[in-house]
């Protein structure tokens, strides 16, 4: 194997491996959003544990299937950086685009769970005050959307590459 190919190989597996981590922190929203919602930490057989837990069940339930599904489209977006045969610097800006992705869009449900205004601004919206957690929420998630819109679009740029090409090929 070529250096070139164990370098794309390399970035694959890291964009799957970032995926399976954003999927699993996913999974323990999920946990969170049960305790949120009994409004204890309940861990059958041992007693349940009246605790307050910090967010909304509404922000749990985000953080959960948000993760869950962006990590997903990460794996997925690995798999097909492989099947389109990726290389050089459109390689790294999916991989890398995706990976970031992730973990902006990971911050954005958490921190946004915390915020008074979900995150959607660093200022106040209908939806509460500006404070620190919707900043962050805010910064992290645009800075994904900026990267998440560039590895789509290389992906989509080089399927219809080869889906030109196969046409040619054809004639």
């Amino acid at each position: 194997m070529s250096k070139t190919d164990q370098a794309a190989a390399r970035l694959y597996y890291a964009v799957i491996g970032h995926g399976m981590t954003v999927l699993f922190i996913g999974l323990i929203a999920g946990i969170m959003l049960i305790f949120s919602l009994l409004d204890a930490v309940t861990l059958w057989p041992l007693p349940a544990w009246e605790v307050r837990i910090p967010g909304s069940s509404r922000g749990w339930q985000a953080a959960h299937v948000g993760g869950i599904l962006n990590g997903v489209m990460i794996a997925a977006g690995a798999l097909l950086m492989h099947k389109l045969d990726l290389q050089g610097s459109t390689a790294r800006w999916v991989g890398w685009g995706l990976i970031i992705t992730g973990w902006a869009n990971t911050i954005f449900y958490w921190a946004g769970n915390f915020a008074q205004n979900r995150g959607l601004s660093v200022s106040t919206t209908p939806f509460g005050d500006g404070d620190l957690a919707g900043a962050i929420a805010f910064l992290g998630g645009g800075v994904g959307m900026f990267f998440t819109f560039v590895a789509i679009a290389l992906l989509g740029r080089r399927a219809f590459e080869l889906a030109g090409q196969s046409v040619k090929e054809g004639d």
